[in-house]
């Protein structure tokens, strides 16, 4: 029943046109026309929608009693150059690329659109593909389709992503939490300039900026219990001209990155925030500390019942080669999914050195092993086959 072989030509040419032209967060426009072409042309009997401008959902509706599942790809690429001359099918879309892999989910998707179109007689229940925009930036596409209450009756909902540090061949199966709640922050502090001969005149943001780095990396190892991870890290700081090195500036700022897992370690990192900054300001009388502090993506969860049902599938078609890694401090919108109904989310490993795919996700030379696509394609289609147990769990 789960003959994939016909599907992996058009699979890998998918990916590697989607790969030429990587598209923004919220700016997926020609790539929802490219995807909607392409279902209408392999996948005919699918009902097509948009949940959002950027947003695609292919449904299909057996006729026949059954659970209710969705198969999610994100769709968007990334701010930024790619750095692969020697791949024939780089991206053509200046300051664009897709940097994440998510022209490969796409395919996958796509692919397993096309099996469900050609075996649908012999399936049950409603079966729909999501193509979900805007997973890079929050607070996200995920949360945006969540919004519109389509999901509320799905039985089940399956995502993976491709990962370029997990060898080829490899899948990562991860109960519970599979990613980290994901928060963004800035801070400006706005104090008094002068001249560096004359520092006693100031009062300093750099040296309150670089005070406030250092107090944060210890929230981590002083406030938080130790087994639970948590990051804190300052990622930009901008303050004064390369042009005056002798002048202390006025302003700066500061900004960074949290990650947690579990709600009482992000309320903890929040309110550390707060009491360090009024620390500052009054050690440093007459400085002004603005904080921008963005909640952004949930954990991802994984249903511990059906993910469970997901590794003996796996385990079963490729012994040995399923893992359990703990869980990652990654950001992943897909947690909105997995808030609304059970779900399980997965890695399957794309890394291969020999063939120069090593570098980690949003990097210029990021790239996919593409003998890892029949793989995931194949545990998709094996999830679509065994929907009856996962909606049961």
């Amino acid at each position: 029943m789960t003959d994939t072989a016909p599907y992996l030509e058009q699979l890998v040419a998918w990916r590697r046109h989607l790969h030429q032209y990587p598209e923004a967060s919220f700016e997926e426009h020609e790539t929802v026309k490219y995807l909607r072409q392409e279902l209408e042309q392999h996948a005919p009997n699918a009902e097509l929608s948009n949940p959002t401008p950027t947003s695609l959902i292919a449904v299909f509706d057996t006729g026949r009693p059954g659970p209710k599942i969705g198969l999610r790809a994100d769709t968007d690429g990334l701010a930024m150059t790619e750095d692969r001359p020697d791949l024939e099918f780089a991206s053509k879309v200046p300051g664009r690329m897709h940097g994440c892999g998510h022209d490969g989910h796409m395919a996958v998707v796509l692919a397993t659109m096309a099996w469900v179109e050609a075996n649908l007689y012999r399936l049950t229940g409603t079966i729909v593909g999501i193509f979900q925009h805007a997973e890079e930036t929050p607070p996200g596409g995920a949360k945006e389709m969540v919004a519109t209450g389509l999901f509320n009756d799905f039985d089940f909902i399956y995502g993976f992503h491709f990962w370029s540090t997990l060898p080829t061949g490899v899948i990562d199966i991860k109960d519970g939490a599979a990613s980290a709640n994901s928060d963004l922050w800035e801070v400006t502090m706005s104090g008094r300039g002068a001249h560096a001969s004359t520092p006693e005149d100031s009062i300093d943001p750099v040296m309150a900026t670089t005070t406030l780095i250092n107090q944060l990396l210890t929230i981590p190892a002083r406030r938080i219990n130790g087994l639970r991870p948590a990051v804190v890290m300052a990622t930009w700081v901008e303050a004064g001209r390369q042009q005056a090195l002798n002048v202390i500036p006025p302003q700066a700022k500061v900004g960074g990155i949290v990650r947690t897992q579990d709600a009482e370690s992000r309320a903890t990192v929040m309110r550390s925030f707060d009491e360090i900054l009024a620390g500052l300001e009054a050690a440093n009388p007459g400085l002004k500390t603005e904080l921008d502090y963005l909640v952004g993506y949930d954990m991802v969860w994984n249903d511990p019942a059906r993910t469970a049902i997901v590794r003996e599938i796996a385990e079963e078609r490729w012994p040995g080669k399923i893992v359990s890694e703990p869980p990652m401090l990654g950001g992943e919108d897909f947690a909105a999914f997995s808030q609304v109904a059970p779900a399980t989310y997965v890695f399957v490993g794309a890394g291969n050195p020999e063939k120069g795919f090593s570098a980690g996700h949003h990097n210029p030379q990021f790239g996919l092993d593409e003998d890892a696509f029949p793989i995931a394609f194949e545990l998709m289609v094996e999830v679509v086959a065994n929907a009856a147990r996962l909606a049961d769990g």
